[in-house]
C-alpha cells in the first residue's frame, strides 16, 4: 500500500501542471563530454518577486530530486546584491563550500500580451442572398460581428542556462514560451517539466528514478 502511495505521489508531481510550455530555442555545447554524473545541483532563479522566486525554485528542486539528484535552493544566500560580475569568485566559493557541481539559472526574457478578435459562427450566404439590398447586407454583417468576442492571451518567455561548475562551462541554454498559465504555480510546474525533460533528452541529466 505504501509503495502505491509513493508511486501516485511521484506521478502527481510529473503531471500536475495543466499549462503547456513549448521549447522555442535550445543550444548544447558541441564539444561537451560529461565525464561523471552530477551529484548536487543548485537552482538560481533570477526574479524580483520573492514569492515567484521561491515557487519556481521549489518546483525545480522537487523535480530534480525526483530524477535522483541532490538539489539545493540558493535564495537564502544568493540575494540580489550579491549576484554581480565582480562577485564571481565569491559566488564560486559559496558553491564549492556546499559541494555543488552544477548550476541551473532561470530567468524571465519577456511577457507578451495579445488581444485578438474571434469571429462568431456564421451561415453561408451567396451573392445577392441578403433581403433588402444593402440594408440586409449591413444587418447580417453587423450581427455576425457582434456574435464574436475578443480573446486576450498572455505569453511568458523564460530561459534556463545549465553550467558545469567543475569545468566552469556553460553547456546548455533553453528558451521557452508558456501561454496563459493559471498562476505562478502552474507556470513553474510546466516550465520545470519542459526544461528538465529536455536536459534528460540531451543527456545532460539522467532520470535515475527509472533505474
Amino acid at each position: 500500500m505504501k509503495i502505491r502511495v509513493i508511486i501516485f505521489a511521484l506521478v502527481a508531481i510529473m503531471v500536475s501542471c495543466s499549462t503547456t510550455t513549448k521549447i522555442t530555442g535550445s543550444w548544447k555545447a558541441d564539444d561537451y563530454k560529461k565525464e561523471k554524473e552530477f551529484k548536487k545541483i543548485a537552482v538560481v532563479t533570477l526574479a524580483q518577486n520573492n514569492t515567484s522566486q521561491l515557487v519556481v525554485e521549489k518546483s525545480f528542486i522537487d523535480r530534480l530530486k525526483y530524477l535522483g539528484y541532490d538539489a539545493i535552493p540558493t535564495s537564502d544566500f544568493l540575494v540580489g546584491d550579491v549576484i554581480k560580475k565582480e562577485n564571481a569568485q565569491m559566488i564560486d566559493e559559496m558553491f564549492k563550500k556546499r559541494e555543488v557541481d552544477a548550476v541551473i539559472i532561470l530567468s524571465l526574457l519577456k511577457i507578451k500580451d495579445e488581444t485578438r478578435y474571434v469571429q462568431g459562427s456564421t451561415m453561408p450566404y451567396g451573392p445577392g442572398g441578403y433581403y433588402g439590398g444593402y440594408y440586409g447586407y449591413y444587418y447580417h454583417n453587423y450581427n455576425r460581428m457582434n456574435d464574436g468576442y475578443y480573446e486576450e492571451t498572455t505569453s511568458i518567455f523564460l530561459e534556463s542556462k545549465f553550467y558545469d561548475l567543475d569545468k566552469g562551462k556553460l553547456i546548455s541554454s533553453i528558451q521557452t514560451e508558456t501561454s496563459d498559465p493559471a498562476g505562478i504555480d502552474d507556470l513553474s510546474q510546466s516550465f520545470s517539466q519542459a526544461i528538465l525533460k529536455r536536459l534528460v533528452t540531451d543527456k545532460i541529466l539522467v532520470n535515475n528514478s527509472v533505474k
